[in-house]
């Protein structure tokens, strides 16, 4: 059997998205303002450019199904897992000069803990901490939202023994994933669905990692999962109107805002979808082949 090293090492290495890792999508309504953190498909690996990689495609159909304008940031890195993310990179989801600071993140996370064969428990506690340097990060409770693990079964990068071992493993470890969401009212598990990964365009040229199709189809599945979860619990407050935008950001609003909006303790409403809230939904059983 493939150590995690010698599968690493089968995987072609393609470049992180190029260009700036920001932008901006308009909109007539109320700003929001999203940060999309972790691993090498959050860093858009198989992609030109942020926009048309999974952050880009992600506030394209938000901003879309809101009619909010939308500011987007990543804070991403190749290969990182959730103990890395934590150590590491939760510092770039705030921006200090421009007071640029999210209403939700976005965390994508789990596939390199997959390939490293990090035990579920051990992984679930990574996330927590994770989830909780967010916070004291933001100094708000915001909602945290946890990207769904691809079926890593189904990659045409991996060997038919080692895609099964691992596609098990990540199947364990997104059920981890929910299983935190289930326990914290602020943290939502949005499950991948299905991804037609059997589109000729769907992969990049290594089989790991999405393209630009790929990319544009998980990146509007993430946007509906979302747009549902703000319009439970971050409704617009005051009349629509134009951002006030330097380098691309909205500006003058804080952390402290969004957690104006959204006290702690608020629970989540009827409004927020069962795949969102309770686990798996019938698609991504049928998409994991469990």
């Amino acid at each position: 059997m493939l150590g995690p090293r010698r599968i690493r090492a089968r995987i072609p290495r393609l470049a992180e998205a190029h260009g700036d890792d920001w932008g901006t999508v308009a909109g007539g309504g109320e700003p929001l303002r999203l940060a999309v953190l972790g691993d090498s498909a959050a860093a858009g690996v198989g992609a030109p450019d942020h926009q048309a990689a999974l952050a880009g495609q992600t506030a394209v159909a938000l901003a879309a199904l809101t009619g909010r304008h939308l500011s987007w940031r990543v804070v991403a890195r190749s290969g990182a897992t959730a103990r890395t993310i934590r150590r590491d990179l939760v510092d770039g989801i705030t921006d200090p000069h421009t007071r640029w600071s999210p209403h939700l993140v976005l965390v994508v996370v789990g596939v390199n803990d997959a390939v490293r064969l990090r035990r579920p428990g051990r992984f679930r506690r990574d996330v927590e901490h994770l989830v909780a340097v967010i916070r004291r990060r933001l100094g708000a409770p915001i909602p945290v939202l946890l990207a769904g693990l691809p079926p890593v079964h189904r990659f045409p990068a991996l060997p038919a023994p080692v895609r099964l071992l691992l596609g098990t493993h990540a199947r364990r470890l997104d059920r981890q994933l929910t299983r935190l969401a289930r326990r914290d009212t602020g943290v939502f598990h949005l499950p991948v669905g299905h991804l037609p990964i059997e589109r000729d365009d769907f992969f990049a040229s290594d089989g790991f990692h999405p393209g630009p199709a790929g990319y544009r189809v998980w990146g509007r599945t993430l946007g509906a999962q979302t747009a549902t979860i703000v319009d439970a619990v971050l409704p617009m407050t005051v009349e629509p109107r134009v951002a006030s935008q330097r380098d691309g950001h909205p500006r003058g609003a804080t952390a402290e805002e969004a957690g104006r909006r959204w006290p702690a303790g608020n629970t989540r409403t009827s409004a927020v979808p069962d795949v969102a809230r309770h686990g798996r939904s019938a698609t991504e059983r049928d998409n994991s082949g469990s």
